[in-house]
């Protein structure tokens, strides 16, 4: 299962499975919203705002949502830039954007 933002939930979320059962299940209302003061995660929120199922779909992609207000602050620079680029990768291999 691939998030609106591209994350490969089985892969790559280390919460997948105990804690959430991906963004699409849990309607965006992932566990680390509320870290950054959220109920639901806003790349979720602007993806389903916009009537789209994945960021593949906007021409913004990564937007300021990706690059600023989602930011995990316990990532480097370099970390946060691999991980932007891993995602924009799984939306493109499996949704050919």
């Amino acid at each position: 299962m691939i998030t609106a933002c591209g994350v490969y939930c089985e892969k790559e979320c280390h919460a997948f499975g105990d804690e959430c059962q991906g963004c699409n299940s849990l309607k965006g209302k992932v566990s680390w919203a509320k870290f950054i003061g959220k109920e639901t995660c806003p790349i979720y929120q602007c993806v389903n705002d916009n009537g789209f199922d994945t960021c593949k779909e906007c021409k913004k992609l990564p937007c300021d949502i990706w690059l600023k207000e989602t930011k995990n602050p316990s990532m480097t620079d370099k970390e946060f830039k691999n991980d932007i680029s891993r995602r924009m990768d799984n939306l493109r291999k499996y949704y050919e954007i």
